[in-house]
This record gives C-alpha cells, sequence and structure tokens, in this order.
C-alpha cells in the first residue's frame, strides 16, 4: 500500500509541474491539440498509479515527452500563423446578415439543434437578436448583437429543423402540419430545403438553405 501512495504522489506532483507549465486555460477554452494531449495524459498517468508492475519511470518519460510536445507546439503556433491555422483551424461564420450559414455547418459537421443550442448559451433565443455568429476554433460561438433586431416575446419553438417536422411542438402549440406545409409552399420552398421554422406567439421565423430568413405572422 505504500509503495502505491509513493507513485501515486509522485506522478500527481509531476503531473501538477507539468500542467502548470501548460498554462491556465479551462478545457472549453482549450484547442484541439491541447484537448488531444490532456486526454493522452489523464490516460497514461492512470497506468503507473494502478499498476505497481509498471515501473513509475514508464509513466514518467511518456508524460515528459508529451508536455515537452505541448510546449514545442505553443512555441512554433505563436510564430507561424500558417501553422496555427493548420494546427487548430480558423473560425467559421455559421451565422451572417441572412441568417444561417447551412453550407458552412455543414462543413464543420454540426446540425441546428447543435448551433441553436449554442445560440441560447449565450443568451440568445432568436436570429434575429443575431447579426453574427462566430464559431471559434476551441468550439465556442462568439456574437455579434443585431441591435436593431426584434426580441421574442417569448422562447421560440422549433416546428421544422433541417427539413423534419416537429410534430410534436406542433401538437403543444396546436398547429397542423398541414397549415406549416402551405405556409412553406406559398413562399415557393419546399420542406427539405427549410434549415429551421421556430413560433414565437403568432409569428413563424423561417430560415431555407438558401437566402435570407424571414418572418410569416399567423392566426
Amino acid at each position: 500500500m505504500l509503495i502505491v501512495i509513493t507513485r501515486t504522489l509522485i506522478i500527481l506532483g509531476f503531473l501538477l509541474v507539468g500542467l502548470r507549465y501548460m498554462g491556465k486555460r479551462t478545457i472549453g477554452e482549450l484547442q484541439p491539440y491541447e484537448f488531444v494531449i490532456t486526454l493522452a495524459i489523464a490516460d497514461i498517468a492512470c497506468v503507473p498509479m494502478q499498476d505497481v508492475t509498471v515501473p513509475i519511470i514508464y509513466g514518467l518519460i511518456p508524460l515528459s515527452i508529451l508536455f515537452v510536445t505541448h510546449y514545442v507546439l505553443t512555441m512554433i503556433t505563436s510564430k507561424s500563423i500558417r501553422f496555427r491555422k493548420f494546427l487548430n483551424g480558423k473560425p467559421i461564420i455559421v451565422i451572417d446578415g441572412d441568417g444561417i450559414n447551412y453550407e458552412a455547418l455543414t462543413a464543420l459537421n454540426l446540425n441546428v439543434n447543435d448551433l441553436m443550442s449554442l445560440v441560447r448559451q449565450q443568451g440568445y433565443f432568436s436570429l434575429t437578436q443575431i447579426s453574427y455568429g462566430i464559431l471559434e476554433t476551441n468550439g465556442k460561438l462568439s456574437i455579434l448583437e443585431n441591435e436593431q433586431g426584434e426580441s421574442p416575446s417569448s422562447i421560440p419553438m422549433s416546428l421544422v429543423i433541417e427539413g423534419k417536422i416537429l410534430t410534436e411542438n406542433l401538437d403543444s402549440l396546436n398547429i397542423k402540419s398541414e397549415e406549416v406545409l402551405k405556409i412553406i409552399d406559398e413562399n415557393h420552398l419546399k420542406l427539405k430545403d427549410v434549415v429551421l421554422i421556430t413560433a414565437d406567439s403568432n409569428k413563424l421565423l423561417i430560415q431555407p438553405k438558401k437566402g435570407k430568413y424571414f418572418t410569416v405572422e399567423v392566426a
């Protein structure tokens, strides 16, 4: 038991020193390569802590390599914009003056639910409140507020997402799917071409895959 405690304390001390030099950013602020290195460090550190048959040096050497690798990559990315873009990617505009940029969203392997969740986390509930939304390289969404945009009078409820009608939400608002399909058709769209429809009181916000979002008054 004393051996296990001693090995654990040694590795823990080594981790604290190494992580101290990796910086003080939280998990949500890490760049992709930093997140991967952090996961690898956690996995490697557990083995010599739990298995006394593994020489402790077999844990300390890989950990040292990872800490040095992180330091080297950080130095290179701080000096080279091109390498930084290659390693971390670049910020992508996912919401612009037309609303949701569906092509950018697809390229990022994100869906509309993911995007709207990020939007709500920033304190916004409608596209009308946003001029631009930029997905940063660490996965966070930065928003430029539309000061002239109209705020919703209630929390908008999604009726259609990526060409799929959400029947449960329609039922809760006492709206028939035929009514929604009729509105889509009247605006020269097909259901498959609709990225998002949300309902706020007696107003629907419709976001097509191509073109600017618009609102429609309903009875």
